[in-house]
Parts: structure tokens; C-alpha cells; sequence
């Protein structure tokens, strides 16, 4: 599924690239905090998050490509690819002999996002404002995280905090700010996204991420 979605934005993309406004890439840094609850277990009195200690602030490399769509009076439509990390940046359980058990749990994420957005120039300057919100779907990729695949004999413990959903919705918004330089703009951009979806895979243990992150990277026009 994830295949078939990534494959239809691509060929969406190459149809319209002859007729977009820009086409531009970014990098930068997403730095994101998750906030985990649990609820109690049928079968058990106690809670895994008693036992735990968990660094739920991660950050990660971010890059994007995005094509911007032209809408007419400031108004456009940015379609947008992206690569990030996110997830815990360790979980640790500490035994009964005071022996402590660390393992990373952040899991690679491409994803897909679709903002509708507003911009304008600022008069007589090469300086433009922008705003932009919409939705962003990511996808896990690569091979899971080593929470996920430790060994020791507290698996348990660390499981329900490893394994992610395939699947994460969020929302976006975005503010940001370009120069004019060349045939293009540089730009720079604060991208906030308030995560809609449980991110671990876990019956009991239930998490959100929320993600603020900024790029600067260039935009090629395309068309006037």
C-alpha cells in the first residue's frame, strides 16, 4: 500500500511538473516530543511506565521535496515528500539489582503532505511572507528499530514502546519566509505538526507525537 501511494504522488508530480509554479528542496532539523499513556491490563495490576525511564524528546535530520502549485491571487497548493526520524530517543528499564537496560526507539518515516498556503511579496523588496496548513501522512521504512528487535530477558518491558504504527497522520502548519536569488528563492521555513494518530502499535500503551522543525533550502520557479 505505502508502494502504491509513494508510486501515484510521483506520477501526479510528473504530470504537473510543465505547469507548477516551482519545484524545491529542503533540509533541516524536526525535533519531536511524544506523550505516552497507559491503560491498565486485564491481567495485570502494574504498569510498564512505573518500571520505565523514557527520553521522549528525539530529533532527526529532515529533508523534503515540494512542488507549489500556483493558485492565483497569492493563493497555492504545496505537494510535498519527506524524509525524517522520529519516535523516543531511548527507553530504559532498570532491573531489581539496580542493572539498567537501554535501548534506542526511533523509526525511519517517509511521508506525504498536501498544505494549502498563501504568500506575498513584500513591495519594492526581494522579500516574501508565506503561511501554509494541510494534512501529512508518514510511512515507516527500513528495518525496525532497535527496540524492536532486543533480546534480553526484559523484552516485555520494552516492546510496547519499540513498535510503531506503519501509519501516522498529522496535521501541519507552516510559516516561512524567501529571497529572491538567482532564478529561484531561498527559503526558509518552522514547520509545526500535532500528530492525529496512536503511533505505537500496543493495545495498552497509547502515544502522540507532536513535531517542530525548521528547513531553509531553494525553490525553482517553473513558470511564470
Amino acid at each position: 500500500m505505502k508502494k502504491v501511494i509513494i508510486f501515484l504522488f510521483f506520477i501526479l508530480l510528473s504530470f504537473n511538473l510543465l505547469a507548477q509554479n516551482s519545484i524545491g528542496i529542503q533540509a533541516g532539523f524536526l525535533g519531536t516530543h511524544t506523550s505516552i499513556a497507559e491503560y491498565e491490563r486485564i491481567d495485570r495490576m502494574d504498569y510498564l511506565l512505573d518500571s520505565m525511564t523514557i527520553n521522549s524528546n528525539a530529533g532527526s535530520l529532515a529533508l523534503a521535496m515540494n512542488v507549489d502549485i500556483d493558485l492565483g491571487k497569492n493563493f497555492f497548493l504545496s505537494t510535498g515528500f519527506h524524509y525524517s526520524q522520529k519516535g523516543l530517543s531511548n527507553v530504559t528499564f532498570t532491573d531489581s539489582i539496580g542493572w539498567p537496560w537501554t535501548t534506542p526507539a526511533k523509526q525511519h518515516y517517509v511521508g506525504l503532505s498536501l498544505l494549502a498556503g498563501y504568500r506575498f511579496h513584500i513591495p519594492q523588496s526581494k522579500f516574501g511572507l508565506q503561511i501554509a496548513t494541510g494534512p501529512q501522512v508518514d510511512f515507516t521504512v527500513g528495518t525496525p528499530n532497535g527496540g524492536t528487535l532486543f533480546s534480553g530477558p526484559y523484552y516485555r518491558f520494552f516492546m510496547p514502546f519499540s513498535k510503531f504504527n506503519e501509519v501516522d497522520l498529522s496535521w501541519v502548519g507552516e510559516a516561512g519566509c524567501s529571497y529572491q536569488l538567482g532564478p529561484g528563492d531561498v527559503i526558509f521555513r518552522i514547520t509545526y505538526h500535532y500528530g492525529l494518530s496512536d503511533v505505537l502499535e500496543d493495545a495498552f500503551v497509547v502515544a502522540r507525537s507532536m513535531s517542530l522543525g525548521a528547513t531553509i533550502g531553494y525553490s525553482f520557479k517553473l513558470s511564470k
